[in-house]
């Protein structure tokens, strides 16, 4: 017989690895209470309208893709969970939609709100942890629909982050961002999240500042991206992304993973693009130039109003 304790409380999870299959095991839980819970395709209404008033201080929501783990105050008076989980499908789908990746995740993302977290407002793994103040923003679909989430989806966005077309530090707190400005735009409807004023003026500061690189991070790398999105559209971005999912072998330090990035949206878009990564700062070297010489340039672009 093994025993366990819990001198601090919480929700109790009996987790088996895929596959396991378990004969004869018994498990006592005393001391407990019930938690509400609620389950995508398997808690009813009538099931939710009794296990919400639960006595447990956390409850949890298991959605399609992402399960969330609130206070049970911001939960008892959620009158149809089930479109609070339509609303949450469609985001995680146009998470997986950006990456090009199935909309099936192998493991559900969570949300943790807590009293106190390791690092910062919130943070990106798994689970993604946040302040306990966010979570009725969670479990409102009237709150995101028009205020959207933009920190929430931001560390989302840090889950589908890869190595390979990642600059760090630069990039680190701006590629995430793709998919905070893709979901309030293709799937919340929230358009000008960032101000034209205020991307113009990370353009022409950074132009103005020299271009360079020690500069080029969060919002003012973002514009970067936002400019190639204005040009060649999300589905640009959705293909380069499939690409690198057939990939192997890359580059392990910036300049070389620069220059990768910049050959195959070059070549997902047909047009060479190098002129406008160069004049972002961008190491593009000889070879990279040499590889997109067969394409049109793209000599119209943004940057081109600060040379």
């Amino acid at each position: 017989m093994i025993q366990v304790w819990n001198l601090w409380g919480g929700l109790i999870y009996l987790v088996a690895p895929p596959n396991t299959q378990v004969e004869g095991l018994k498990v006592t839980v005393q001391m407990a209470v019930p938690a509400p819970y609620y389950k995508s395709g398997v808690t009813t209404a009538a099931d939710w309208l009794l296990v919400r008033t639960a006595p447990s201080p956390w409850a949890e929501l298991e959605f399609d893709n992402i399960i969330l783990t609130v206070p049970s105050d911001v939960v008892r008076s959620l009158d149809r969970p089930d479109e609070l989980a339509a609303h949450w499908n469609d985001i995680m789908r146009g998470i997986a939609d950006l990456a090009a990746i199935p909309h099936k995740f192998p493991r559900k993302e969570r949300f943790v709100t807590d009293v106190q977290i390791s690092h910062g407002w919130m943070h990106a793994g798994y689970p993604i942890m946040t302040h306990k103040s966010i979570a009725a923003e969670l479990v409102s679909t009237v709150h995101t629909g028009s205020e959207g989430l933009w920190g929430p989806i931001h560390e989302l966005g840090h889950n589908q982050q890869r190595a390979c077309w990642e600059f760090p530090p630069h990039t680190t707190e701006c590629t995430c961002n793709l998919w905070s400005v893709y979901v309030h735009e293709e799937v919340l409807g929230i358009n000008g999240i960032i101000s034209p004023a205020q991307r113009n003026t990370h353009a022409e500061d950074y132009a103005k500042g020299g271009r360079k690189l020690s500069n080029w991070h969060v919002f003012v790398a973002l514009e970067t991206y936002l400019q190639l999105r204005d040009k060649f559209g999300w589905d640009a971005f959705k293909k380069v992304f499939a690409a690198y999912h057939k990939m192997s072998n890359f580059p392990s330090d910036n300049d070389g993973k620069m220059n990768l990035y910049a050959e195959t949206f070059s070549q997902t878009v047909g047009m060479n693009l190098a002129g406008f990564f160069k004049a972002w700062g961008w190491p593009i070297q000889t070879v990279t130039e040499e590889k997109l010489s067969n394409l049109p340039p793209w000599t119209d672009h943004p940057m081109v109003q600060y040379d």
